[in-house]
């Protein structure tokens, strides 16, 4: 090779050159073009396989500015000119060429100035980008698809860094958080979660971002700028190699206000609004587990029931049990509780070192409430009560038993005040 005006020149391609150089410049993995004079003088291997030739003939019936694709071709033209009369290099530009078959090719180009066989050319070295473009395309239409569908969601969505913080929320978060979105970026997205959810969350997220779980999901209370709160189903995952996160938070206080509601429902007995035997038996399995600490039951039955039940009807016997409902829940302190066993027949739990000398007590004041006369639609009815305490703890009692053995107190008190041949008649009628 030689130099001539700053040039490098080189021998026919594709002739008698050299050697080693020909097979450097076949087997590259790159485009490689030699064009002189307007058209091209050689195309290696990658070169002609890329534009559909199977010899340097076929591309040269037409100018090499023709197979550009028609956008590129002005720039392109003026590019050539720099490199071949300017003998300016040619820094990595992207262009689109046109294949013989009409493919459009995407590629990264770089030229320099040479001399071939004495006259001015350009070395194009290129690279097809095609594939990479394609993926870079089908990004930015995913992004935007992405970007539409954060924005339009119905639900609340958060783009979270890698600390938790909000990077973009969506005009249904702002509407959720009653807050601006230039008051909720920046800030951690547990910073509305209620204090007594707001470890799990945080703990929630970290599992996350460190990559022990694929994704983390919990329903916990947002607290609103407006001062309401609400209860949030947050669904969380990441956004593939972007170090970002997604959350989805979706607005379930009135599904769980429902869920409360049937919850309420099926402890609650609909008669007398205390809780029912099933409520009963779960609070008092509850205490019987701190094992160690005593628990007092009460039984009680309503002496008389069954007569006023039967004679003036089931309506009255519903309205008297109502009433006694109330009686009764008045009688207790609150950290007690009182429910409906079944029938006429209530149930009391306390519990705490002096729970038994506040039963015997709670019985005393309990027969005194219930034999105060009631005023029903039929008349002025009164009845009694009979009340059975049991106490013990977890270590020597489960719930079933301990409210056995208060039934048994109960059986006991009232044999006692009515004898066992006129039990029959003050018992009560299971309901």
């Amino acid at each position: 090779m030689s130099e001539s005006d700053g040039r490098a020149e080189i021998p026919a391609l594709g002739n008698a050159g050299d050697a080693g150089f020909q097979a450097l410049v076949e087997l590259s993995p790159d485009i490689i073009f030699v064009i002189c004079e307007g058209y091209h003088v050689f195309a290696n291997a990658r070169g002609l396989a890329a534009m559909g030739a199977r010899t340097i003939a076929d591309l040269q019936d037409r100018p090499a500015i023709e197979f550009m694709h028609p956008d590129y071709r002005d720039p392109g033209t003026r590019r050539m000119r720099s490199l071949t009369a300017d003998g300016e290099p040619l820094q990595y530009v992207e262009e689109k060429l046109v294949s013989l078959d009409g493919v459009v090719i995407d590629i990264e180009a770089a030229g320099t100035p040479l001399v071939f066989n004495g006259r001015p050319a350009a070395l194009i070295v290129a690279r097809d980008i095609t594939a990479r473009k394609r993926a870079e395309a089908e990004l930015a239409a995913a992004q935007q698809c992405f970007h539409a569908a954060f924005q339009h969601a119905p639900t609340g969505m958060a783009i979270l860094d890698g600390e938790g913080a909000v990077a973009e929320a969506n005009p249904a978060l702002e509407e959720l958080l009653a807050t601006p979105a230039e008051d909720i970026v920046g800030k951690s997205y547990w910073h509305w979660v209620d204090v007594t959810d707001r470890n799990v969350a945080r703990g929630a997220f970290r599992d996350l971002a460190d990559g022990r779980v694929e994704s983390c999901r919990g329903d916990v209370r947002f607290h609103r700028a407006d001062g309401t709160s609400r209860w949030v189903h947050v669904r969380m995952a990441a956004l593939a190699d972007s170090g970002s996160f997604v959350a989805h938070l979706h607005d379930v206080t009135a599904a769980k206000a429902a869920e409360q509601e049937l919850t309420q429902q099926a402890r609650t007995d609909p008669l007398t609004e205390l809780p029912n035997r099933a409520a009963l038996l779960s609070h008092l399995d509850d205490v019987l587990d701190l094992r160690l600490t005593q628990v007092a039951v009460l039984f009680l039955d309503l002496d008389g029931f069954k007569k006023i039940n039967d004679e003036y009807g089931h309506a009255a016997g519903d309205e008297l049990l109502r009433l006694m409902g109330r009686r009764l829940r008045g009688a207790i302190r609150s950290e007690d509780m009182m429910g409906r066993l079944g029938g006429d027949e209530f149930v009391a739990i306390l519990t705490g070192p002096d729970c038994e000398q506040r039963a015997r007590g709670m019985a005393a004041r309990i027969r005194g409430v219930v034999r105060q006369p009631v005023l029903l639609p039929v008349g002025v009815v009164c009845v009694g009560a009979s009340v059975g305490v049991a106490v013990g703890t977890g270590m020597d009692h489960d719930a079933k038993n301990l409210l056995a053995d208060a039934d048994s107190a109960m059986y006991q008190a009232k044999t006692a005040r009515y004898g066992a041949k006129a039990l029959a008649a003050t018992a009560g009628t299971a309901r």
